[in-house]
């Protein structure tokens, strides 16, 4: 073993095992081995011998354990990792396997780790435990005797989930003096660059990565970053799918390459990507909502419908699912449902005075179901907070404009109708002013009712909807009506990369 010639341990531990088929050393040495190898069958076959020797035998339980990982059996690895957690709460292997792999999901994780019976002076671990887990909560509550890696590393998350890009990565930096390698610190640091678009620091960083032999998937993954950054998607999915090949295990890595095929439009291609990582990590809920999203977008409403009430089940409180539902429910004109989702998606926001580009659509798509309902006071009021986050989105305007003149306050109206075609011009929106200085200056042009719409070409303002494709509702009418509208943004706008 020592020399590595693992074929020989092999051979020796075989004809061991012919004069003594109980020598539990020998057995032990043989699924080392044989795992070494990348012979499963036989290392599973070993794992199960020790284990009937030795029930007990924690060793055992963890080779099972990532010998079914290895199959595709994910029930099994989990099983075989709480069985030698009972027997031996102290076993790293078996947590770090369950937490690092994503083979539950965060309430499951934590009902494992309240189930350890530790000692009242380990209530530390207990502790350290629930803090690596990936939820972006706070840890100043339990940051009494974690490492200081654990509180940088939890209170860097907490601040990226706020949209505070600053504060999150002058965490990470200080977190990456000490630990330079540890990859939920560098995932972290690389997103949070991404959201920056600080194309400069990320090829830095993937330069820094690229020198150490040892965490060859770091550095492509950072590369691949940093093409993403640069809006070059083929290119940076070469470099995610090379990291997914060096660690198959790498779930960020996973995630990223499905988010290169939908920024491509490649539906089929992100949607075999996210199927994959769903049965490599079953307890990451976001593969089950990027799933849905890719089924919705292909109108497959029904089920879209069922992975995302799958992730819902494992996270309720995810913003994501939430408006990814709502967003369903408005797809099939069930308004009042997506209201309510939309309000919950709104409600469970971590900074909803200044959400994040990947979350500012819930705002949008909150303000346009209370515009559908009538309820235009509210909806102005949560448009003119989308336009206060997002002060370039012309689209905002529009809808803030075209809410002000269902209301029947047309100067206002006519105010936002302009500020929407200062930043980028628009058929409907032009349409639109046209009506509302019509009826400002008592004129019939034609547009002063919504009865003779049909001279302008547009469709009827209460069938038009207002965002952009994926998690919000944008009408495709004001899309191919527009002479001088963008390219359609992709369904990945809005993925949380």
């Amino acid at each position: 073993m020592e020399v590595r010639d693992y074929d020989g341990v092999l051979r020796a531990v075989k004809s061991v095992i012919k004069n003594d088929p109980v020598n539990d050393k020998a057995i032990f040495l043989g699924m080392k081995a044989s795992f070494e190898l990348a012979d499963v069958k036989e290392c599973s076959r070993f794992a199960e011998q020790l284990h009937n020797l030795n029930e007990g035998n924690v060793n055992a339980m963890c080779y099972i354990g990532k010998c079914a990982e290895l199959s595709g059996d994910t029930e099994k690895a989990v099983k075989s990792y709480q069985s030698a957690l009972k027997v031996d709460p102290f076993c790293g292997e078996a947590i770090d396997s369950l937490i690092d792999r994503r083979l539950l999901d965060a309430a499951a994780l934590n009902a494992v780790i309240d189930s350890l019976t530790l000692p009242v002076e380990a209530e530390a671990l207990r502790s350290s435990y629930k803090a690596r887990i990936n939820s972006t909560s706070d840890c100043t509550e339990v940051q009494v005797g974690l490492p200081r890696k654990l509180v940088l590393l939890q209170n860097a998350r907490a601040e990226h989930e706020k949209n505070n890009l600053r504060q999150a990565l002058s965490l990470t930096t200080e977190l990456l003096q000490y630990e330079p390698y540890d990859r939920d610190a560098v995932c972290l640091h690389l997103s949070i660059l991404v959201d920056m678009k600080a194309s400069p620091k990320l090829f830095e960083m993937a330069h820094f990565l690229s020198k150490s032999k040892a965490h060859a998937e770091l550095a492509v993954y950072a590369i691949g970053c940093f093409y993403f950054s640069l809006s070059n998607f083929e290119r940076a999915g070469r470099y995610f799918s090379r990291a997914t090949e060096l660690d198959c295990f790498f779930s960020e890595a996973w995630i990223a390459y499905g988010h290169c095929y939908a920024k491509l439009e490649e539906g089929e291609q992100a949607l075999n990507v996210y199927r994959r990582s769903m049965s490599f990590f079953p307890g990451l809920h976001s593969c089950a909502v990027y799933v849905g999203m890719q089924y919705s977008r292909i109108h497959q409403w029904p089920i879209a419908m069922c992975f995302l009430e799958e992730a819902l089940k494992k996270s309720p409180n995810d913003t994501l699912v939430l408006n990814e539902i709502g967003v369903l429910y408005a797809r099939t004109q069930k308004l009042n449902e997506a209201l309510h989702f939309f309000r919950e998606a709104f409600n469970n926001l971590s900074n909803p005075e200044n959400p994040s580009e990947h979350r500012d659509c819930i705002v949008f798509n909150l303000a346009t179901m209370l515009r559908k309902l009538g309820e235009f006071n509210e909806a102005i009021s949560y448009y003119t907070e989308y336009v206060r986050c997002r002060p370039n989105a012309s689209h905002g305007y529009c809808a803030l404009g075209f809410t002000f003149h269902l209301a029947g306050s047309i100067k206002l109206a006519i105010a936002n109708y302009h500020t929407a075609l200062s930043i980028k011009n628009d058929s409907f929106c032009r349409d639109m002013l046209d009506r509302a200085l019509a009826a400002d200056f008592g004129q019939n042009v034609g547009g002063n009712s919504w009865g003779q719409e049909r001279t302008y070409g547009s469709v009827s303002p209460a069938d038009v909807s207002f965002s952009t494709v994926s998690r919000t509702l944008r009408s495709e009418s004001t899309v191919e009506e527009s002479t001088f509208a963008s390219p359609r943004p992709s369904v990945g706008r809005s993925l949380n990369f």
